[in-house]
């Protein structure tokens, strides 16, 4: 992020990357704003800019009397940037629908104003002012903006007035938030197990061994892959390694056992998995199962991550196992209502010790 290196005449002085100082004009003419980027790196050469500026600062632009097309958010654009959410990106449809809603209330709000132009103060904080859905609005008028930016390549970073953390998303404040327990007992996934058939029982199967999240189900059925184990894995009980393509374009591999190795066969020869038919299978299934609380398959992996560390793995196991590169990602967002075994509460007599050895987090 540039970092505020003094003021000028027109307004402040940042310093880019490179460490040279940029000269930045923020005045306020009548009831309007400015503060825009000289792009000068010199004090002579911003003062030439200033003068510019006073002289039209409503069409004052750094790059001279030519200027690009103004960028309007119609429907055509918008429709461009939610293709590239659903078919680049890979969003559900859910929030593909969301983006949409929202980018038509920035629509209205921004009605008449230059993308390029568009000022954080003048335009875009007064639009946020008593909405609800704060957080997502921003979201999604960042992500617009950045693919504008990066993807469309029609804007300059000095032309965003969301990028550099001048509009953050809000987050709400750890110490307030009452963390829910998304974990389901394993008896419970057992009971609605029973009530379940073909694939859809599969799908739930290989969760409970896996922890993997719904998608990545999904996107196995649809085009993982499965390896024969090393010989030391052989010696474990592992009868083959899944592989699942991450979001991210990363290869998540998860070793697993012989009846679960002809779960993830099944559902590799189905060639897709539906999740909203999926979903509607375990919902009915908690239902016939007499659950009081029924529980989504969204909540299997936070559900896998809690058993395992109530069976006494540490966290960083379990954090690997599930494929996070922090084991506190782990314990902040899936082992939340975990116990840990306490190493100092004696062993009851009548209860033999365990023996030690190597095992995988979820059985």
């Amino acid at each position: 992020m540039p970092r505020n290196a003094g003021k000028w005449d027109g307004g402040y002085i940042r310093k880019d990357k490179r460490g040279r100082k940029v000269y930045y004009i923020r005045k306020a003419i009548g009831d309007r704003h400015y503060d825009v980027s000289t792009r000068a790196t010199s004090e002579s050469a911003a003062h030439d800019q200033l003068k510019r500026f006073q002289a039209n600062p409503e069409s004052y632009d750094p790059r001279g009397d030519v200027r690009p097309d103004p960028i309007w958010l119609d429907k055509k654009l918008s429709e461009e940037f939610l293709t590239y959410s659903r078919e680049e990106k890979k969003n559900s449809r859910g929030w593909v629908a969301e983006q949409r809603a929202l980018l038509a209330d920035w629509a209205e709000d921004l009605r008449g104003v230059d993308l390029r132009r568009a000022s954080l103060r003048d335009h875009i904080l007064p639009a946020l002012k008593n909405v609800t859905s704060r957080s997502h609005r921003i979201e999604v008028l960042k992500v617009f903006y950045s693919w504008l930016r990066t993807v469309k390549r029609d804007l300059t970073l000095n032309e965003d007035p969301t990028a550099g953390g001048a509009l953050k998303v809000p987050q709400a404040d750890p110490s307030q938030r009452r963390v829910a327990n998304k974990a389901v007992s394993r008896q419970h996934v057992e009971l609605a197990r029973e009530h379940l058939v073909g694939g859809w029982r599969d799908a739930l199967d290989l969760q409970m061994e896996t922890g993997w999240h719904v998608s990545e189900v999904a996107r196995f059925a649809r085009e993982g892959e499965i390896e024969p184990p090393a010989p030391s894995q052989r010696e474990l009980g592992v009868a083959g390694v899944l592989i699942v393509p991450h979001k991210s374009g990363a290869h998540h591999r998860t070793a697993v056992s012989a009846k679960t190795l002809e779960v993830a066969q099944r559902l590799r020869e189905r060639c897709g998995l539906s999740i909203a038919w999926y979903m509607r299978a375990v919902k009915s299934a908690c239902k016939a199962a007499g659950l009081k609380k029924p529980f989504g398959p969204g909540q299997l992996r936070h559900s896998v991550a809690t058993w395992a560390v109530n069976a006494g793995f540490d966290l960083p196991m379990v954090a690997s196992f599930l494929g996070h590169r922090s084991a506190s990602t782990t314990r902040k967002f899936y082992a939340t209502h975990a116990t840990p075994k306490n190493p100092m509460l004696p062993v009851p007599p009548t209860m033999p010790k365990k023996r030690s050895r190597k095992a995988r987090p979820a059985n």
